[in-house]
């Protein structure tokens, strides 16, 4: 063994538990790294436009159709309706005034 001249700090030695202390330590700082870029570059964000949504009450007049075309923009107000009925628990297209839909 190499002599130390007095005055100089020891060198550091880890065990094997504590080599597995700095490997998961390293890892969970890249993991917060990532995460925080990914969050400064805005990716993510897609996946919740999933699960917004709003609700309408029925008025007199008002169809499935009707409210589905008015919120479906380019998407087929067959599909639109389709994901009102699955959201409602409805088991037909007939709603009344009054009633509370969920809309996608």
């Amino acid at each position: 063994m190499p002599r130390r001249e007095a005055g100089s700090p020891a060198p550091l030695r880890l065990t094997a538990r504590g080599r597995r202390v700095v490997v998961v330590l390293l890892l969970l700082v890249a993991m917060g790294v990532a995460a925080g870029v990914d969050a400064l570059l805005g990716h993510g964000a897609e996946g919740l436009d999933l699960m917004r949504t709003s609700s309408v009450v029925v008025v007199p007049g008002d169809t499935l159709w009707s409210i589905a075309s008015g919120m479906a923009g380019e998407r087929d107000v067959r599909e639109v309706i389709d994901r009102i009925q699955l959201l409602n628990g409805l088991d037909s297209a007939s709603i009344e005034p009054g009633q509370v839909l969920e809309l996608p």
